[in-house]
């Protein structure tokens, strides 16, 4: 992802910049965690897009009093704000499947990324209703020309709140394969009462993930539990606007990232990174 790519290039040169007094301190196993960091921040970027595409969609597609009392199906006569004008969207009332089409060639995203290929949904219960589940998949899945596999499993607790476990996620790269997994707890925070307007909707993520970067080193991520990620749909300038996770590798290094240094939560750029006690303020170009 453009944008996950732009931090944390900027985070190595920021980092780099940390060292440049004692190179000799640069140690393996601290690159090893900036490129982990680097590494979760793609896959877990694009899977919280996909989310994001799915729970909107589904919005517009699925969100009648109608439906949420499990009676007929709707067919979807509009598309969600969020999507590109260039995806197609369709529902399959039969099976419960909505799938999100980008085409086989690049279309440009809201966000700046170029993404092809289709998202497969499927439901089962009433929707949105406690034990709603959504059966994600992905079908020849492409984000700036890289290869995106995985499926995503949203099961609804109730209280606006969702469980999410993703599994076998992998991102193939021009230097290596991604592998990715996480348990996520995701709450809606906003935007309950309005579940047309999609743009007012903002989350809270917890929870952990687990990888391999593209050298093959094992990690883990994470998040601070006093400080969750949050996640605002009319922001598109970065994943998160504000949360704190801690990026560990098989080699014992770590690595931590604040999306929020300031604490106001802004739609901006910045975001603070900390290695071996040493921090750096970076902006997200």
């Amino acid at each position: 992802m453009k944008k996950s790519i732009t931090l944390f290039s900027a985070l190595v040169f920021s980092l780099m910049l940390i060292f440049t007094a004692c190179k000799k301190n640069v140690t393996s196993p601290v690159e090893d965690s900036i490129k982990s960091s680097e590494d979760n921040a793609i896959v877990d970027g694009e899977f919280s897009s996909v989310f994001s595409f799915v729970d909107a969609q589904s919005e517009t597609t699925l969100g009648s009093e109608t439906l949420k009392k499990g009676d007929s199906p709707l067919t979807p006569t509009s598309k969600s704000i969020i999507l590109p004008s260039g995806a197609v969207v369709s529902w399959d009332s039969a099976s419960k499947t909505l799938i999100i089409d980008f085409g086989s060639t690049n279309i440009l995203c809201n966000d700046g990324l170029l993404r092809r290929g289709k998202i497969i949904a499927v439901f089962s219960g009433k929707f949105k209703q406690v034990n709603f589940g959504v059966n994600v998949s992905l079908d020849n899945y492409y984000v700036q020309d890289m290869k995106v596999t995985g499926t995503k499993t949203m099961t609804y607790l109730g209280n606006y709140t969702i469980n999410i476990v993703v599994q076998n996620a992998s991102v193939t790269t021009p230097t290596g394969v991604i592998s990715w997994s996480a348990n996520r707890t995701v709450k809606k925070t906003a935007g309950y009462d309005s579940p047309l307007i999609i743009l007012d909707d903002q989350y809270l993520i917890s929870g952990n993930a687990s990888g391999k970067n593209r050298e093959g080193v094992n990690f883990s991520v994470v998040i601070d539990q006093n400080n969750p990620l949050k996640k605002k749909l009319s922001c598109v300038k970065k994943d998160f606007v504000s949360g704190i996770i801690t990026i560990q590798n098989d080699k014992g290094n770590s690595l931590t990232v604040n999306y929020d240094p300031l604490g106001t939560e802004e739609c901006n750029k910045l975001a603070r990174v900390t290695v071996n006690g040493k921090s750096k303020d970076i902006i997200l170009r």
